[in-house]
């Protein structure tokens, strides 16, 4: 037998193969493209405005624990010990606006420098500044905030201390607001006139128990619907998870 005609038999007919294989696959990719390029994007059916969401940021994120800071202040006139909250005066002339309240916090208010002013859930009357961890708030928790009372004057105050990275966590890309949206859309819970006011990306609370908490990442959705303003807190991980809706 000739080795080197089989050899060569042997090798010719391999690159054959592999040049069809390519060639099938080059259709097929192509095909997928075509296929994309003419499917339509659900939002662009609907008068949905996503405007608002245009700049978002993707990022990497982990669900975190922590515990509720036992907060010392010698001007507490109150305390719950059981959520280990206290309650602390609003120093006299302090004007009660978030201006003049970031100036009180940051030199009256333990850890003061690690709230900022939430927009969202504040009202006239009562101002509330979230806790910051790397950036992020942490969404709408008393053990996480601090809640400004125009009528009493006082504010009182949650910490969450020792964050860290929950240990069978890994980090995860946050899903796309505007892929929630979608979501929303085809769940119906909200309608095709909606209009995305805007969208921020944090922590939410999931589990508070035996000294322990635990958050997950989620994206806070500020929604115009018709008649109604909606603020819903969807996962930012998962799709599996309850949307949560501001009462």
């Amino acid at each position: 037998m000739d080795w080197k005609l089989s050899k060569s038999i042997f090798i010719a007919a391999f690159l054959l193969i592999n040049l069809i294989l390519l060639y099938i696959l080059y259709n097929e990719s192509n095909a997928e493209v075509e296929r994309l390029a003419e499917t339509t994007d659900v939002l662009d059916e609907t008068n949905i405005d996503t405007s608002a969401l245009d700049d978002a940021v993707s990022a990497e994120m982990q669900i975190l624990v922590g515990q509720p800071a036992k907060i010392k202040n010698e001007e507490k006139i109150s305390e719950d010990k059981e959520k280990k909250l206290i309650t602390i005066p609003v120093s006299e002339g302090v004007t009660f606006a978030p201006e003049g309240l970031t100036t009180f916090k940051n030199s009256s208010v333990y850890k003061g420098n690690e709230y900022y002013y939430d927009e969202v859930m504040s009202e006239k009357d009562s101002i509330i500044f979230n806790q910051h961890y790397e950036n992020y708030p942490i969404f709408s928790n008393e053990a996480a905030r601090l809640f400004f009372s125009e009528e009493s004057q006082t504010v009182t105050q949650g910490y969450i201390e020792n964050i860290e990275v929950n240990e069978y966590s890994s980090p995860t890309t946050v899903r796309p607001p505007k892929v929630i949206v979608e979501e929303l859309y085809l769940n119906e819970e909200i309608t095709e006139n909606a209009v995305i006011e805007g969208a921020e990306l944090g922590y939410y609370i999931i589990l508070e128990e035996e000294n322990q908490i635990m958050m997950r990442p989620k994206w806070q959705f500020e929604i115009t619907d018709g008649d109604l303003e909606r603020v819903l807190y969807v996962d930012a991980l998962s799709q599996t998870e309850d949307i949560i809706e501001r009462e």
